[in-house]
Formats: structure tokens, C-alpha cells, sequence
């Protein structure tokens, strides 16, 4: 800033009686000496963060789990604990196997609260890196982003696989894939919320658009999933209600019964979101549940599952969901489109295609994490319909992103090569060239 004072150094050969204005200004480039250091350094801020997210979300877990804890009889504090961390564990898709019960179906509830915790203590940690960036004269990133990130990354993933060993379970494959998923998701979101910055600025201009498409895609999808499983919740709610009060679970048994369903309530709508791709989930080998037809066996006392429909084949009106998928692509390719500069139809319809096509990838990739098993036998497969979601979602959401990017690309060129006077919109009258007798006519044109 501007600093307005006399001059009082020594070696002032200016007239003292005059009021001198020093006009020099700082680069703010330079290294500001006054900046206050962090008293930590990053890498430790952000390991001890994440200790700190897990260590709360183990604790909160061991608390809800307490009360019946304290009603089993003859009850060990080591059983509490271990049942924390294995239902931790299988937040990131580790199997948790006990009393001839095989579970793999992560909740992905738990799991967003995990990746939510992560990206919090992560994005502090980038703070402080970015502040001893700032005090040292150089700002935040996309490396040392990364770097805060990976730090985050591997400390999680080490957590996971000790935690893996004190509960006795098997962390390969699933406890590396998922302790690196969450890991890696949690840290680079909050690294780049932290330091503030725009990765679609490292790719090249003609892609920058696709993420937030396919982003847009993949959103659609799911908030049709979760209207559907409202509608459904609505239509047989009754007997979810009635097989919740057969169950009897009691005051306390019933609130961490709603918890359950509540931590499992994301792969639901996930489920929904494939029905209404067409392919369907299954709850067991050899069910089907899917606007075409619906086939059930043997459901687990789940009362949320009371609100299945009925067997047979709903109504033909139903498959007009299907129409969810396009729609979504549709939606996609106006994104990828709308906020670019003018390009050629082919290479628009193009962009919408990819757009649309990747969209559908990340649904069929959300899909996979929403699947596994509840019970051991026939349950031990439940979730979308492979290979059945992946050619659906790729093939409606690719069709979809293509025309409405071809639409959206013809409206802007038809609105561009529309005709206009005066700058108004309201006629598509071609302006005369002026002549000299027009000129002519305004010197003689009299007066009024």
C-alpha cells in the first residue's frame, strides 16, 4: 500500500520544511518477514488430522454401538471395540463375517460421513501448507496440493490395514481397493478446497467442459433413484411399517435398527437409480427387480425391503422411466456444450457423446461399490445388475449426451445466423445499402 509520511532518515537532502509523500510500493512478490509462521509443520498437521477424523468416527461408532453392547450378558469390552472397527472397516468394503453371517455391502452412508471427515482434516492441512507457502513468498500449488493429498492418502490407507489386523480381517484386495478409494477421494477434494484451486484449468480447452457434464449426468440419475424409492417407500410403506413393529426391537434396538437403514440408505438409491435404467437390481441369486418384470425369493426381516413391489410384471406405463437415463445425457451434453465458444456440430455432438458416455461409467462404477453380499447362500450377491448396467447406462446416457448436444449446438447456430436491425431482435428485414440519392434526400428533407 501506498504509505503517505514525511521523510526523517538521515542523508535527507530534500528541504525539511517541504511535505514530502513517499510513493513506493511494496511488491506483494516479496516475502512478507511479518507473516506469521505456522506453528506446525503440514505433513504433521495433516497426519494427525487424520488420526483425529478416524479416531472420532470410531468413537462415535462405539457409542452408538454401547447400549447393546451392555445388554448382551457375559460381554467383553474387546467385542465393543472390535465391533466398532469392523463395521469402520466394512465402511470401506472389508467383509465382516461373525455368527454365520457373511456381510460385504458396504454403507455407503458411514462411508460418505468418512470421505466427509477426510476432506475436512485434509483441507485444513492444505491451509496450513499454503499459509507457510504464503509466508515464505510463494503461493499455493497444484504439486504441493497433491503432495498434502498423498500424505493424507497413505495415512489412511495405513490405518485401514492395521485396523484390518487388530480385527482379524483380510484386507486384500478389498481393504487396499477401498483404503486407497477413500483415502485418495477424501484427500484430493479437501486438498484442492484448501488451496483454493480449479483442476479443470490443467486440462486442455477443448475438455474443460466434460467433468462438470459428466458430473451433471451422473447427479440426475441418482436424484431420479431417490425419487423412486420415495414413490415406492410411499405406495408400501405399510408394511415396512408392520415388519418393523413384528420385529419388537424396542426403544433403544429401534433407533439403531433406523440408523442401519440409514447408513445402507445411499446403496438403496442406487439400486433405484439402476432400476430406472432398465437393467434392475437383485436381492439374491436368481431375483430380479426391474420395470420389466419382477421375480423374489427369500427377503431378509429388513424393514425397509417390505416396500419391494409385488411379483410379476408391473404396468407397461412404468417403463416410462426409462426415458430418466436420455434425459440425464441430454442434460449433460447442453452443459458440455452451452458454455463453449462456437464449434462445428460434429465435434459438439462429439463432446455430448463423451460427456454422456462418461457419465455413465461413473454410475456404473457407483454401482459396483453398492453391491455385495447381506447373508451367506443365495443373498450373497445383491445390488445392480451386471454386466447389464454398465452396457445400459453407457449406451442411454452416450444417446442422450449426442442429442442434446446436437440440439443445443443447432439452436445456437440457428440464433447466430438470424438476421437483425437496430440490434433488435423483433425484425429479420435485411438493411438497404444507402445510395447517394438517399443522401440527397436528407439534405432537401424539410423540416418538421
Amino acid at each position: 500500500m501506498p504509505s503517505s509520511h514525511r521523510s526523517r532518515g538521515r542523508g535527507n537532502t530534500s528541504d525539511p520544511r517541504e511535505g514530502g509523500v513517499d510513493l513506493s510500493v511494496e511488491s506483494s512478490a516479496r516475502p512478507r518477514t511479518g507473516a506469521a509462521q505456522p506453528r506446525w509443520p503440514w505433513p504433521v498437521v495433516t497426519v494427525l488430522g487424520c488420526l483425529l477424523g478416524v479416531g472420532g468416527v470410531w468413537v462415535v461408532l462405539t457409542g452408538l454401538l454401547a447400549p447393546e453392547w451392555l445388554a448382551l450378558k457375559n460381554a467383553r469390552f474387546s467385542d465393543l471395540t472390535r465391533g466398532a472397527t469392523r463395521l469402520w472397516l466394512l465402511a470401506h468394503g472389508v467383509p465382516m463375517t461373525g455368527l454365520g453371517l457373511h456381510l460385504s455391502l458396504a454403507p455407503l452412508g458411514l462411508t460418505l460421513i468418512i470421505l466427509l471427515v477426510g476432506e475436512q482434516t485434509c483441507r485444513y492441512g492444505t491451509r496450513v501448507m499454503s499459509a507457510g507457502r504464503r509466508a515464505s513468498g510463494r503461493g499455493p500449488s497444484t504439486r504441493a496440493a497433491g503432495q498434502v493429498a498423498a500424505v493424507h492418502a497413505s495415512t489412511h490407507l495405513v490405518l485401514v490395514l492395521l485396523l484390518c489386523g487388530s480385527a482379524g480381517a483380510d484386507p486384500w484386495p478389498r481393504g487396499l481397493v477401498g483404503g486407497l478409494a477413500v483415502g485418495i477421494v477424501s484427500g484430493l477434494l479437501g486438498a484442492v478446497r484448501g488451496a483454493r484451486l480449479d483442476l479443470t484449468d490443467e486440462l486442455p480447452a477443448g475438455v474443460r467442459g466434460i467433468p462438470s457434464a459428466a458430473t451433471a449426468g451422473v447427479a440426475i440419475v441418482l436424484a431420479a433413484g431417490a425419487v423412486a424409492l420415495a414413490v415406492t417407500l410411499l405406495m408400501h410403506g405399510d408394511r415396512a411399517i408392520a415388519l418393523h413393529q413384528s420385529l419388537a426391537p424396542g426403544g433403544w434396538g429401534g433407533v439403531v435398527l433406523l440408523l442401519v437403514q440409514l447408513a445402507w440408505l445411499p446403496d438403496l438409491i442406487v439400486w433405484a437409480a439402476a432400476w430406472t435404467l432398465g437393467s434392475g437390481f437383485s436381492i439374491g441369486i436368481g431375483s430380479a427387480v426391474s420395470p420389466f418384470a419382477v421375480r423374489l425369493g427369500m427377503i431378509p426381516s429388513i424393514p425397509v425391503l417390505g416396500a419391494l413391489p409385488g411379483i410379476g410384471a408391473p404396468a407397461v406405463a412404468v417403463r416410462i422411466v426409462l426415458a430418466v437415463p436420455v434425459l440425464a445425457g441430454a442434460v449433460a451434453g447442453v452443459v458440455v456444450v452451452r458454455n463453449r465458444d462456437r464449434t462445428g456440430v460434429g465435434r459438439s455432438v462429439g463432446l455430448g457423446a463423451v460427456a454422456g458416455v462418461l457419465s455413465g461409467l461413473l454410475v456404473s462404477l457407483i454401482a459396483v461399490f453398492a453391491s455385495g453380499a447381506i447373508g451367506s447362500g443365495r443373498l450373497m450377491r445383491t445390488g445392480a445388475m451386471m454386466p447389464q448396467t454398465l452396457g445400459l447406462a453407457v449406451g442411454l446416457l452416450g444417446v442422450g449426451g449426442a442429442l442434446g448436444s446436437l440440439v443445443t449446438a443447432l439452436v445456437r447456430d440457428h440464433r447466430s445466423l438470424e438476421p437483425r436491425e437496430g440490434g433488435t431482435g423483433g425484425s429479420h428485414r435485411m438493411p438497404r445499402p444507402r445510395s447517394w440519392e438517399d443522401e440527397a434526400g436528407e439534405e432537401t428533407r424539410p423540416v418538421r
